[in-house]
């Protein structure tokens, strides 16, 4: 049996983001946990911010933004950046965040976060009350310690990484569990 309560929005689990936008004198952050992988080649995401706060019209206005993976040991400074308005306050100073020059964009990037992608804006539409913004990635960061090879993106170790994520409905952030097994590997023992 399953019960019905209509469209709701809830989905889960969801990797929180701090995506930065505007320059190294000046940027803003917000947090945000609507985002996805929308293509391969090239490379996309795609995040969705509210149409009526001050991150989606910097956004627009700047023409890119980081997205800044963030780990558990942030939880409470990310968790700060999403409920707290950049249109009067530095997020950055306020919750001592560290701001890192990016190699391709203007926005900076988040010297405690793991992993953070420089994104091109190339797109944006409104549903509703949210502005979805598309990126393209030029650049991807991730910290040198967390790789087992420097040369390969994508050894990384999880576990280190430690991404913090957002379990939409009941809105509570986690971490991650333990190793199911390998995608696109795990189904082909099913005969």
């Amino acid at each position: 049996m399953k019960t019905c309560f209509g469209p709701q929005k809830i989905m889960f689990p969801c990797p929180v983001t701090l995506v930065v936008t505007g320059n190294f004198e000046k940027a803003n952050i917000v947090t945000v946990a609507w985002i996805s992988l929308l293509t391969s080649e090239p490379p996309t995401l795609g995040i969705s911010v509210g149409s009526n706060g001050f991150s989606g019209t910097e956004i627009k206005n700047n023409g890119n933004f980081s997205v800044n993976i963030a780990s558990a040991d942030i939880a409470i400074e990310s968790d700060f950046c999403g409920i707290t308005s950049g249109k009067d306050i530095d997020k950055f100073e306020k919750s001592g965040l560290t701001k890192m020059a990016s190699k391709r964009i203007s926005s900076p990037i988040i010297k405690e976060c793991p992993l953070n992608l420089e994104c091109e804006l190339i797109d944006v539409n409104t549903v509703g009350k949210t502005n979805h913004f598309i990126g393209r990635i030029l650049e991807t960061h991730i910290d040198t310690n967390k790789l087992k090879n420097p040369a390969l993106y994508n050894s990384f170790r999880i576990e280190d990484i430690n991404p913090l994520v957002y379990i939409g409905g009941i809105r509570e952030y986690r971490t991650l569990g333990r190793k199911i097994g390998d995608a696109y590997s795990i189904g082909r023992n099913i005969k």
